[in-house]
């Protein structure tokens, strides 16, 4: 019972994560259901999609399907939308129903690549994991396929790393990003994935640094680390005084070579808990500790805890019980979190402070994302610091 969620909805599934990253690219992705899977996908983890659709397909699964696995019939379907979409790739994830009875979605990609001539990715998604999962793999598969290795880096350029709707909306955010960026000396060469392309892929093997936005680039980052040579810097740009320093920091990267986690000095468990994507939580922590000197603040991790970014006394969040015992411990007198969270405060003395994050909330609050790098994103850090605890 311990998974049992009386409060809060499902979060954002592996499946949205994979789909989110490939709605600007020119290909064919198809979720393997019986349509349920897909129309999550559609209605409720992508503010992108009303009044910009995108090829993406249901298998239409039925019951007889799953029992006999009849992967014949899919392919078929496949390849007919294939001929008159003429995609530049074509993309297969999995749900639940074909992840339990065990469908080979990489060798049914193997099958469709040899008959159609063009790239097919099989993603073995099973909605049992969340976005951010989906996210990374999606980001390795096409960086490892498209991207062109380079001997030498081009002076002052970049890739963004883990840049997906299902953490910073469809406002503004992914375009500030860029633009902090630009216009401060360097050139983006990949934005992974708001905004890419697959020409944009192929080049970004030759960026200087990296700069990963959320936990789910950081897979990505250590793959470019590795095989080509690329360091990074781990943090999210969050107002005026987080922006600079990661800029100075990424400039710092370009000239020592050194990979960098940005991390505040002194930080230890306090009063403040924030509850959501690890990397973004990191960085407003930051901004709290650098600015105001609020060093007493934990971040717990709704989407799992990559030990690379977390302090010792961060909290790997498990499940909607494990939020209302650390809630109600009485050890954190302010909560920093979506809205959907606030319901479980039973203490009135918690001050909470409304963060929405699509992968959590869905629509209800992406009308109400807030602009992460700018003015309203210092007013609300500096709402946490000096509102006096109760």
């Amino acid at each position: 019972m311990s998974q049992l969620c009386v409060y809060l909805p499902p979060f954002s599934s592996d499946y949205s994560g994979v789909c989110s990253c490939l709605f600007d690219l020119n290909g064919m992705v198809i979720i393997h259901d019986a349509s349920c899977c897909s129309r999550n996908y559609v209605s409720y983890d992508e503010p992108r999609w009303f009044g910009n659709k995108r090829p993406i397909f249901c298998s239409g699964l039925r019951e007889i399907d799953a029992i006999l696995g009849d992967d014949d019939k899919f392919i078929n379907k496949v390849l007919a939308a294939c001929e008159s979409m003429k995609p530049e790739f074509i993309a297969l994830l999995g749900s639940p129903v074909p992840m339990i009875i065990g469908t080979d979605l990489d060798g049914i990609a193997q099958e469709m690549e040899e008959r159609t001539g063009l790239p097919v990715f099989g993603f073995n998604t099973t909605g049992f994991r969340y976005y951010n999962v989906g996210a990374a793999e999606a980001m390795l598969k096409l960086a490892a396929f498209y991207g062109q290795k380079s001997t030498q880096p081009i002076p002052s350029t970049i890739n963004i790393l883990g840049l997906t709707t299902l953490d910073f909306s469809d406002n503004s955010n992914a375009a500030d990003i860029r633009n902090l960026f630009e216009e401060n000396g360097f050139k983006v060469l990949g934005n992974y994935m708001v905004g890419c392309s697959l020409p944009d892929i192929q080049k970004s093997a030759q960026a200087e640094v990296n700069v990963v936005v959320t936990q789910s680039g950081m897979p990505l980052a250590a793959y470019m680390e590795k095989e080509w040579g690329i360091p990074y810097v781990a943090a999210t740009p969050l107002g005026y005084s987080g922006s600079v320093t990661v800029l100075r920091t990424v400039k710092q990267v370009c000239a020592d070579r050194k990979s960098q986690v940005i991390h505040a000095e002194g930080l230890h468990d306090g009063e403040v808990l924030i509850l959501g994507e690890q990397l973004i939580a990191n960085s407003l922590r930051n901004a709290l500790a650098n600015i105001y000197g609020v060093k007493g603040v934990t971040v717990g991790c709704l989407f799992g805890l990559d030990k690379a970014l977390a302090q010792d006394f961060d909290i790997d969040i498990r499940d909607e019980r494990q939020i209302r015992d650390l809630i109600a411990s009485g050890h954190y007198r302010k909560l920093v979190a979506d809205p959907l969270l606030e319901v479980l405060i039973k203490d009135r003395d918690i001050a909470f402070f409304s963060l929405p994050h699509v992968a959590v909330s869905s629509k209800l609050y992406w009308h109400r994302y807030r602009t992460f790098i700018g003015a309203e994103m210092e007013t609300f850090i500096a709402q946490i610091a000096k509102t006096p605890e109760h």
